[in-house]
């Protein structure tokens, strides 16, 4: 079935070799599964294939609200980033030479 598929996928991938990294695998991709319903009902569906889900990351597995906040943050980061050219320095304070430093 598709447990034994991904299993056999993941077990291939650490060059057939039940060690930490292999259990790491196992439990990691078990925990999204039970965690992520979207990602549960993609491969139970099979929009996501045994070999797709036992080839993908923990970041891959993530909650799909988790990625799209990750993507705005990272978005926001090249937004500010093009625009910082654009941007005025503001005027220190004369007295306080230092009151940007921590």
């Amino acid at each position: 079935g598709v447990a034994e598929t991904i299993e056999q996928q993941i077990y291939e991938s650490h060059q057939n070799k039940v060690d930490e990294a292999y259990k790491e695998s196992i439990r990691s991709h078990l925990f999204n599964l039970k965690e992520n319903n979207i990602l549960r009902q993609h491969v139970v569906s099979g929009v996501i294939t045994p070999s797709q889900f036992a080839q993908m990351s923990v970041d891959d597995m993530a909650k799909p609200e988790l990625r799209i906040e990750e993507e705005h943050i990272r978005r926001r980061s090249i937004i500010d980033s093009i625009f910082h050219d654009h941007i005025q320095p503001r005027h220190r304070n004369q007295d306080n030479p230092d009151e940007d430093r921590p």
